[in-house]
């Protein structure tokens, strides 16, 4: 009787051992794909203070370029204002957000290899490939409410710097297909921004001509926009000369606007011809997936 006992005590020990290194075998594997997961080689998230010395420094003159309408429409008065503010804007990403990011990213890439852009008219020109291999770097700003003054970054709109994707909260609060399809528009802002000489091209080939500022008598009323290449353009079959409504430009309503959107045109994609193509490439990816998102 005693080795029966004896026996089954040595069994239920063993169980447990089992049991136990099972569990902690599943706990270290998922801490270990959890660390992998949020250390992608093609993606780098910034810090709060990496987003703040960016904002700072305005190495890309952005802000620094920023007519006197720009910043009426951001509240202020000087460039170094807008500078002051949106340095308390910066913030890190939570595990979550990089989470989310690294999966929306991840579909927005293979979105890229997979697709063949038939449906466009410059679809040959898009090399699918080279735009997945560019480096995700995003940056995140936050509303910042304090002592009763409230600062905000471009007021929280998806846009891209150099080679940064910045991100607010407020755009992280998207479901995956929003998310994922905003973040596909801003790095075909990244590829143009990187292949200037292909997409000169491709605007020749969509017909369109570029204006000289200089004639344009509503020049100081263009919002500016960091995802364009500064350069006005006009459809060549349409008569224009100084018709505002036929020239690819978002215009302030009046000299003194009451934010960034406070524009006549309400179609994003005629602002400019490369918004115009961001805008195509990321629906053709909603047009295609929406379905699978129903309801999820």
């Amino acid at each position: 009787m005693i080795y029966i006992l004896l026996s089954l005590l040595f069994l239920i020990i063993i169980m447990f051992m089992t049991y136990f290194y099972m569990s902690y075998f599943i706990y270290y594997n998922n801490i270990l794909n959890e660390n992998t997961k949020l250390h992608n080689d093609n993606i780098h998230f910034m810090s709060y203070k990496e987003t703040s010395e960016f904002l700072v420094n305005d190495k890309d003159r952005y802000v620094s370029n920023f007519s006197e309408l720009d910043l009426h429409a951001r509240n202020v008065k000087t460039h170094i204002e807008y500078i002051s503010n949106i340095e308390d804007t910066a913030i890190s990403f939570s595990d979550e957000e990089k989470e989310l990011l690294i999966k929306c990213s991840n579909n927005a890439d293979k979105y890229f290899k997979t697709e063949t852009y038939k449906e466009l008219k410059y679809g040959k020109h898009i090399n699918g490939n080279d735009i997945a291999d560019i480096k995700w770097i995003f940056a995140c700003t936050y509303t910042n409410h304090f002592n009763n003054v409230i600062k905000e970054y471009e007021e929280g709109l998806p846009h891209t710097r150099e080679n940064i994707i910045f991100v607010s909260k407020n755009v992280l609060k998207y479901d995956k297909l929003n998310l994922t399809n905003t973040l596909i528009h801003e790095k075909i802002h990244i590829y143009q921004r990187y292949n200037s000489k292909l997409f000169d091209k491709i605007i020749r080939e969509m017909g369109l001509l570029e204006l000289d500022k200089k004639s344009f008598k509503y020049a100081k009323y263009i919002r500016s926009n960091p995802d364009t290449n500064s350069k006005i353009y006009y459809d060549s079959d349409s008569i224009i000369n100084n018709d505002k409504d036929g020239i690819m430009v978002y215009l302030y309503r009046n000299e003194n606007p009451n934010g960034i959107n406070d524009v006549i045109q309400n179609n994003y994609s005629k602002e400019h011809p490369y918004e115009k193509i961001a805008y195509e490439i990321a629906e053709n990816f909603y047009k295609n997936n929406k379905d699978k998102y129903i309801n999820i």
